[in-house]
């Protein structure tokens, strides 16, 4: 993690704005060479853009207890395998990753009440065999869950930047704005607010292409 914020706080852009992106249960590998399924990721991040497309997308992935066909552990070499195989497959690859594999599930006991007892099965995945009737009453215990978080900072996050910014604008900054006095109440001056503007609104005009992408801007 370390590592990480140090690499996006020396990329062009400068933008400790990240997205999170996590799957559970992560999706197993099949078998075959199917690629590893990235679009399994959902972002915990509100107002995130559904575009991938950055070349200058800075990204770390971890991978914890993936399974493959048959319910077996997949090892950390099979899993890196179709990761990176599916990074070569996207159209548009980040400007860096960071891959960790972890053959070692999330270990955290999970009961699920009984009308999902048929449908869920002992590491988290859904099932979609399942036959009613066939299963004993009662809650179902996961036992583990095989699981996937991405941590990134790319152009998806300018919409939730640009909102932070246009709101600051109307109702912190504008001369009469609703904003101003709750602020200031909270002890941020009117300088401090110009600032956080000025921060906000140089962060968006680095997402975009004729803002140029050089750490020397200002």
């Amino acid at each position: 993690m370390r590592e990480l914020v140090h690499i996006i706080s020396d990329q062009g852009r400068q933008n400790m704005v990240t997205a999170l992106d996590v799957a559970m249960p992560a999706p197993s590998l099949k078998d075959g060479n199917d690629l590893w399924n990235m679009k399994s990721l959902r972002t915990l991040t509100p107002e995130i853009s559904d575009e991938e497309e950055d070349p200058y997308s800075v990204e770390s992935l971890v991978v914890h207890g993936v399974l493959r066909a048959g319910g077996h552990r997949a090892s950390i070499s099979q899993v890196k395998d179709s990761v990176y195989s599916a990074y070569e497959g996207r159209a548009t690859k980040p400007k860096f990753s960071h891959l960790s594999v972890s053959p070692c599930p999330l270990p955290i006991p999970l009961p699920f009440p009984s009308i999902f007892r048929s449908h869920i099965g002992q590491h988290g995945e859904i099932l979609s065999n399942h036959a009613e009737g066939t299963q004993p009453k009662g809650s179902l215990d996961v036992e583990s869950i095989p699981m996937a978080a991405r941590l990134r900072s790319s152009n998806a996050v300018l919409p939730f930047i640009e909102r932070r910014s246009l709101s600051l604008q109307k109702f912190g900054v504008a001369r009469g704005s609703l904003g101003t006095q709750i602020l200031r109440d909270w002890g941020f001056g009117r300088e401090e607010m110009e600032d956080m503007s000025e921060h906000l609104s140089k962060m968006v005009r680095a997402f975009h292409p004729e803002g140029g992408l050089t750490s020397d801007s200002d």
